[in-house]
């Protein structure tokens, strides 16, 4: 996986969970793309962008804790 595909899954995502969980709220926005952009590095110092964007998944539904079903 390069930076490329790692950018589009990461915009893919986000997208699908903020249409999913409607969220209204812009400030969860910037987290969620903090959390991708902090995951991206991650990613890049591991030489490994799907290790990346695990760990910026699993921190984005960790930290989704105001998400009213």
């Amino acid at each position: 996986m390069d930076l490329t595909i790692y950018i589009l899954l990461a915009i893919a995502y986000v997208m699908a969970i903020h249409f999913a969980f409607g969220i209204a709220n812009q400030f969860n926005d910037w987290v969620q793309v903090t959390i991708f952009v902090l995951g991206g590095c991650l990613g890049w110092y591991l030489d490994s962008y799907i290790t990346g964007f695990v760990v910026a998944v699993v921190a984005h539904l960790i930290l989704s804790n105001n998400v009213e079903f």
